[in-house]
């Protein structure tokens, strides 16, 4: 579990549009819209595929979640904020979008396998 002081720490960034990286997650906020981007646990960009990129997905959705069940305020500041999950690879210096998730909806940001 991440420690409460860093999630109130993202939240406290959030609400003054910055971005804040806290347990496997960086997270940020503009014009209503709260980004959760979590990062794909694999080296090497061709080893993954839609499924395993879905589920990884989920697993970002699911740490957030916790975080929002952990912290009462963030529970707050997320009434009425439209959220934006995304997939990347982190590749050291830079990152490259996988896919991306609005109200269910799943966008393909970069071509891998079925």
């Amino acid at each position: 579990m991440t420690d409460l002081s860093r999630i109130r720490a993202a939240l406290e960034f959030m609400k003054d549009n910055q971005g804040f990286n806290v347990g496997g997650l960086y997270l940020s906020h503009m014009d209503n819209v709260v980004y959760v981007v979590g990062s794909t646990s694999y080296y090497y960009l061709e080893n993954i595929n839609k499924r395993i990129a879905i589920k990884e997905l989920e697993d970002t959705k699911a740490e957030f979640n916790d975080y929002i069940e952990d912290l009462p305020e963030l529970k707050t500041f997320m009434q009425n904020k439209e959220i934006k999950y995304s997939l990347i690879f982190d590749y050291g210096k830079g990152g490259i979008n996988i896919c991306s998730e609005i109200n269910g909806v799943i966008t393909w940001e970069c071509q891998i396998s079925d």
